[in-house]
């Protein structure tokens, strides 16, 4: 018996048990190959026949028609992705590695941005490489920035502004182009001047530092001798008052005196002018030193 019979053979006799695998088992598996399984950092998105006829599934099992009628695209949309980007590593020729700043002098710079899928559906439908417009976009609207301001605010105040500027604007290309995407943060990885030329920004860093430190030690010294001055000026204020006060109780009392003496020599004058000639004479006599000498 030749194994062409051997065929025959096996046919004939199984032949029932083939008919029921071909009518009820492959039909079966072929129906339950369509259960498919969402992850919980995941969102599906069913197409039939290319056209998209859900685009959130949600985690967990589900059912949709076995392919061809059906397919299923699954997608991390919880997940942050990011994207890399460093103008001194670009390979397209139209970017330079160092762009250039509103006032003509040249800054290096590396950025991320991060974003999650936020509309599954439109992340897939929208762009053959969504990650790839979403990059140019952000390379050109970071070309755009740096061009239109100077370099002192760049590197110095003006970063947080950067980094708001750049993801508000990609987040309004990315609605207008319908990517389904957030943009979460933007995080600037280098801002700073070219190695060539970064001696003489650290130079004027540093001037700009020494001078804010000579402002304060000015305005420092300046405080103390205000207030030295002050010092001295209320100390001055307060002796010639002290002295004006004094001058005049003195000439009070002189004038009472007078007064007093005026009223003396009216009552008696030879008696008032003796006793004045005698107190004058004490007075001097007081300030005079007398040698006595004995005559031969």
């Amino acid at each position: 018996m030749s194994l062409l019979d051997d065929f025959r053979f096996i046919s004939r006799k199984y032949k029932k048990f083939f008919v029921t695998l071909l009518v009820i088992v492959v039909p079966s598996l072929y129906l339950l190959s369509g259960f498919y399984s969402v992850g919980q950092e995941q969102r599906a998105i069913v197409t039939q026949m290319g056209k998209i006829v859900e685009d959130k599934v949600m985690p967990g099992m589900h059912y949709r028609l076995p392919w061809p009628f059906e397919s299923v695209q699954k997608i991390s949309s919880t997940s942050l992705r990011s994207i890399a980007i460093d103008f001194s590593e670009e390979t397209e020729k139209y970017i330079q590695p160092e762009l250039t700043t509103g006032d003509g002098d040249l800054v290096n710079v590396a950025l991320e941005v991060q974003y999650s899928v936020s509309e599954p559906g439109a992340y897939y439908n929208a762009s053959l490489q969504p990650e790839v417009l979403l990059k140019k976009i952000a390379i050109s609207e970071t070309i755009y920035y740096v061009g239109s301001n100077d370099v002192e605010s760049l590197l110095t105040t003006g970063r947080t502004r950067f980094q708001n500027y750049i993801k508000n604007a990609i987040q309004t290309h990315t609605y207008r182009f319908q990517l389904g995407v957030r943009i979460t943060s933007i995080q600037i990885k280098r801002l700073e001047p070219p190695p060539s030329i970064k001696k003489g920004f650290d130079n004027v860093a540093t001037a700009r530092s020494e001078k804010q430190k000579f402002i304060q030690e000015a305005k420092g010294e300046r405080s103390t001798r205000l207030a030295q001055a002050r010092s001295e000026a209320n100390k001055t204020k307060l002796e010639a008052q002290a002295y004006a006060k004094s001058l005049t109780e003195k000439a009070l009392g002189d004038h009472e005196r007078f007064l007093a003496l005026l009223e003396a020599y009216k009552a008696s004058p030879s008696l008032t002018a003796q006793r004045q000639y005698v107190n004058t004479l004490e007075e001097v006599l007081n300030e005079v030193q007398l040698s006595v000498i004995k005559a031969d």
